[in-house]
């Protein structure tokens, strides 16, 4: 089977410093690349994160990027990871989502352990190969998404005879 590859290409390669901005606590978590919003939530609930020394349990609370923030006692600093794109060759056999419950391998799982937390763009079905785009930032992902922003998108497909997988001439050519 062919093995998955990835091609670091940074779009952005300084940090975005915006000290004067206030933001809520989980969204800013998130924003350093280390945690999901979710994940964020989470600790923050579970009483592990401290603002200038003061434990805080609302996600929400606003902070500055100037604020001391801990995270089960280690310093996290606010900074905004830069927005980043990869580039990964998916095989067949991967499933595009961040844990599955029937145990299938993921895209995910099977990222070098350098790499940041990340999100795909998009996502490719367990038995196609392909390009995939996988990027640090939620906002840059839903925007090369949404079909409102017309980035043009090229599809090439090979279908194996077809009539062994039920693929008719008639899906084929429903599908343009």
């Amino acid at each position: 089977a062919p093995q998955p590859r990835l091609h670091a290409k940074h779009l952005v390669k300084a940090p975005v410093i915006m000290s004067h901005i206030q933001r809520g606590l989980a969204k800013a978590l998130a924003a350093t690349g280390r945690w999901s919003r979710r994940e964020a939530n989470r600790m923050t609930a579970d009483a592990r994160v401290c603002v200038n020394g003061v434990q805080v349990s609302n996600p929400a609370a606003r902070v500055r990027q100037s604020d001391r923030v801990t995270v089960d006692g280690e310093l996290t600093p606010l900074e905004v990871a830069p927005p980043r794109l990869w580039r990964f060759h998916k095989p067949d056999g991967l499933i595009t989502t961040a844990s599955d419950p029937q145990g299938r391998p993921t895209v995910f799982a099977s990222l070098p352990g350098w790499l940041p937390r990340v999100l795909s763009v998009g996502r490719l079905d367990l038995r196609s190969e392909g390009l995939l785009l996988l990027t640090n930032s939620g906002p840059l992902a839903r925007m090369l998404e949404l079909p409102s922003n017309a980035f043009e998108r090229k599809y090439r497909a090979l279908v194996c005879t077809g009539q062994e997988r039920g693929v008719t001439g008639a899906m084929l050519r429903a599908m343009g």
